[in-house]
């Protein structure tokens, strides 16, 4: 019996292995140098340049007193303008019935919080900044059908022609205004923008406060001694970036633009305007990929 020698056959299985392996492995760095990549498309915008504060909000207001004790009987509704004259409620006793007439026009409301006096517009120069963040109000409503003592707080009295607000600055910000300037006052959650206009400038201590007038009456502040404003000197509007994507390096001021799979170059911009997180530029086009991490990458940036 004669006995054939088989030819071995060759293992590819190792070259397969190995070369799945080298191409995963490419495919890996490129995909880990891509991660590295933060970027946005250059777009139209507007950027906001001002300062968030907790305002104290000041009005022209007085408080009348209950010239008896009874239950008492609103005659109108939170809120609504009177004039002088008209009646507003009753108070009940045991044995007598108190009709209430108003004794000035404007804004009425049941509510009041004790600081009336203390933060009024007569006596906006002599309000006490010292306590300044202390200065809030926890308002008291008077409900009809309510008890009431002689002299307690009836009802408020507002002149909705006049209206202050007076706001802690920042010491970055407290240089950049003026005394009459004309800025806007942005509310968080409110689609209006409110003109108002510094009218002083206080400096207490360390702190600066701006007393700003406002050009219109916000009845849905009436009830309120506290709110947080937007203090805006400019709005800003054309390509908007993040200031952080701009850096310099020795040609000049520019961004990172993608040119390419995992590619960029350097693009020269110009900063004309902006706040602390978003800049205008002109040198970009819309709809151009910019890198917003170039402190990620090595690209001749100066120290």
């Amino acid at each position: 019996m004669i006995l054939l020698n088989k030819k071995k056959k060759t293992n590819f299985k190792p070259f397969v292995i190995i070369f799945i392996l080298v191409i995963s492995l490419i495919i890996g760095i490129q995909l880990f140098g891509a991660a590295k990549f933060e970027s946005i498309l250059a777009a139209q915008g507007e950027v906001i340049d001002g300062f968030w504060s907790n305002v104290l909000i000041v009005r022209d207001e007085v408080v009348i007193k209950s010239p008896v004790k009874g239950r008492v009987e609103l005659q109108v509704e939170e809120g609504d303008r009177m004039a002088a004259g008209k009646k507003l409620a009753e108070i009940k006793s045991s044995d007598s019935r108190q009709k209430i007439f108003n004794q000035k026009a404007g804004i009425v409301s049941f509510a009041v919080d004790g600081l009336e006096k203390e933060i009024n517009i007569n006596n906006l120069d002599q309000i006490n900044l010292n306590n300044f963040d202390s200065l809030k109000g926890n308002y008291r409503h008077l409900l009809s059908g309510d008890r009431i003592k002689a002299n307690e707080p009836l009802y408020r009295i507002i002149n909705n022609f006049e209206l202050y607000i007076i706001s802690k600055v920042p010491e970055s910000q407290a240089d950049r205004f003026r005394i009459g300037e004309l800025i806007f006052l942005e509310q968080k959650n409110f689609d209006e923008l409110f003109e108002a206009r510094i009218v002083d400038i206080r400096h207490n201590l360390e702190d600066t406060f701006f007393h700003i007038k406002l050009e219109q009456f916000i009845p849905q502040w009436t009830n309120r001694r506290r709110i947080e404003l937007n203090i805006i000197k400019n709005i800003y509007r054309g390509i908007k970036i993040p200031r952080k994507a701009v850096f310099n390096q020795p040609s000049g001021r520019g961004v990172l633009k993608v040119s390419g799979y995992n590619n960029y170059e350097f693009q020269e911009v110009v900063i004309l305007n902006g706040n602390d997180q978003y800049v205008i530029v002109s040198g970009l086009e819309i709809g151009e990929e910019i890198i917003t991490n170039p402190e990620d990458f090595d690209y001749g940036r100066e120290a």
